[in-house]
């Protein structure tokens, strides 16, 4: 490129090198080409270099990630067809470091790496927070992050144009903040007064210690669990003499940020606390109830009691997933009815059909179940004179088609997962068709790696190599991350890795979908293959997986429909 000519700046009144025909220097000429004003991307006010973007703005609209000729990785490439970090490598050359005069293979602005550090660094005061440190373009490094990921702003303290911070103020305000509140906690005093604890649960706490060895805890969830079970048996006159409900305890212990699930367990073993879903369910139900009118709300709560197995003439309780059911189905008719009514002693036949015109499928079925337990339970009761419900009738719904799993979803179900338990999950159902609950309930005596054979309900399965491989994977990712457990069943993960109870059933079902499919859809895909593969022989299916014959015929009725099916053109 020529050399700039002398030219006298119209704009500064400089003379030196600049452009001739605009009569401007050189750094007049920048800035007249360059303005400032704000950046379409970024919104900062910015020299202006092209398309209405600053020069960062510009280089990143630029910047696409793809494969670096030059290091083979997949990085962001600017200019030249090449990363950054390639630019900066074939710009570097060896030779003898001006300031050490070591001899490196690459040099960068005529120094090793170190000693470029060194002279990129001074130490000075930092421009945003004041500290006496290294600074780099006059601010120090903590600055300079704080820079990069908060936006700018006027700081409601200092009053100055400083980034603002999650806590609504600079980073030196903020550090002064901190320390206020530090030097506050500090002096406040702090009284902690050590419970005194009767000889019978000091003997309690002692059987902690060897409950945790037992299970395989850590010492620091051994001390945490003790601090929990002392301040629920130091708070005796606030929860009442035990057996406690686990649901008070869970409560308690999480309002004062203690261990909670540790705790509960030991004190569920030694039969001080007990599981109470009828207080749960009370809790469910009560939001639900205080939305309708007295008598309303009084008649279903009779007939959600009398569904508890509780009152006179008490029946078979009913599962609480059962009772949210139900009262889920009839939560719009009950609605409509109390809007209309002041009972539903006036409730009719008609009401009822009107409330499932509009429903189909198994939501009908449901709501229709839910009607006749209603008014029945309310007639035997007798707080109805009849039951409107009695003429209803619906279909019987058909189970659904069995359906066989996509190829090219089989092929890459393992591929999508990463831990070795989620592997061996997808596997045990789509290989061998578990259940999510017999998968819950296998225990490391159920599993033989080294014979290569799986124990199910007394029944000993051979497992193909690559479960077995898959199998053995995951019990050494078990040793050894959790190497002391004391917990028998063969899946365990961060919550029951202390105790000594299976997964819960959504553990499963994550591990499942995390594949892009479900439990149900991998077993339903290989219980079809396998009666495809037989012939239709329900006797195989029934023996080789352990189903019910009624399960096996459907299925081999399945196939046997699909090869009619499949005839019919030929025909």
């Amino acid at each position: 490129m020529s050399a700039w000519p002398v030219v006298t700046c119209a704009a500064c009144g400089m003379t030196g090198p600049g452009r001739a025909k605009p009569s401007l220097c050189k750094r007049c000429y920048a800035r007249a080409r360059h303005p400032v004003r704000p950046c379409q991307g970024c919104g900062r006010t910015r020299r202006h270099l092209a398309a209405g973007l600053c020069a960062r703005c510009y280089r990143l609209s630029r910047t696409t990630t793809v494969l670096c000729p030059g290091c083979g990785e997949l990085r962001p490439v600017h200019l030249a067809g090449r990363c950054q970090r390639c630019k900066r490598l074939a710009a570097a050359r060896p030779g003898s470091c001006q300031d050490c005069g070591k001899q490196v293979t690459r040099l960068w602005s005529g120094r090793c790496s170190a000693c470029y550090a060194r002279s990129r660094e001074i130490t000075g005061a930092c421009a945003d927070c004041g500290d006496l440190t290294k600074l780099a373009g006059g601010l120090c490094k903590a600055c300079r992050h704080f820079r990069w990921k908060h936006p700018p702003g006027t700081c409601p303290y200092c009053g100055r144009q400083q980034p603002i911070g999650a806590a609504g103020a600079c980073r030196s305000c903020q550090r002064g903040l901190r320390t206020a509140r530090a030097l506050k906690r500090a002096k406040a005093p702090r009284r902690r007064p050590h419970p005194v604890l009767s000889p019978a649960n000091q003997q309690l706490l002692d059987e902690l210690a060897g409950y945790g060895q037992a299970c395989g805890w850590t010492p620091g969830t051994l001390r945490r669990a003790q601090r929990a079970v002392t301040a629920v048996l130091a708070s005796g006159h606030e929860l009442g003499q035990p057996p406690w409900d686990t649901g008070t305890l869970l409560q308690f212990l999480n309002q004062r940020h203690l261990v909670a699930l540790r705790a509960v367990e030991f004190l569920t073993d030694r039969d001080l606390a007990r599981g109470s879903t009828q207080s749960a369910l009370s809790t469910w139900l009560a939001p639900r109830l205080a939305i309708l009118p007295a008598p309303f709300a009084d008649e279903v709560r009779t007939w959600a009691e009398a569904l508890q197995g509780r009152g006179p003439r008490a029946g078979h309780a009913r599962q609480p997933s059962t009772i949210q059911g139900y009262l889920r189905a009839l939560q719009v008719p009950l609605a409509n009815w109390s809007a209309r009514y002041e009972s539903l002693r006036q409730v009719t036949t008609d009401d009822l059909t009107a409330q499932l015109v509009p429903l189909s499928g198994a939501t009908r079925l449901l709501a229709l179940s839910a009607m006749r337990s209603l008014f029945s339970t309310l007639k035997a009761r007798r707080v109805l004179f009849t039951n409107p419900a009695a003429p209803l009738a619906g279909p019987r719904i058909q189970p659904p088609p069995v359906l066989p799993l996509d190829d090219g979803l089989r092929a890459c179900l393992l591929g999508r997962l990463h831990d070795p338990a989620e592997r061996l999950i997808v596997l045990l159902a789509g290989v061998h068709a578990l259940r999510p609950s017999d998968i819950r309930a296998l225990t490391l005596d159920d599993a033989g790696p080294a014979s290569g054979t799986l124990r199910l309900g007394g029944r000993v399965r051979p497992l193909d190599r690559l479960t077995t491989e898959h199998l053995r994977a995951w019990l050494q990712a078990r040793r050894t991350r959790w190497p002391a457990t004391a917990n028998p069943h063969l899946l365990i993960n961060q919550s029951t890795g202390g105790g000594t109870g299976p997964v819960h059933r959504s553990y499963i079902q994550t591990a499942v979908r995390r594949a892009g499919i479900t439990a149900q859809d991998l077993r339903a895909g290989r219980l079809h293959d396998e009666a495809h593969a037989s012939g239709g022989d329900p006797l195989r299916l029934a023996h080789l997986f352990g189903i019910s014959d009624p399960a096996a015929i459907r299925y081999c009725a399945e196939i046997s429909r699909t090869n009619d099916s499949a005839a019919l053109p030929n025909a």
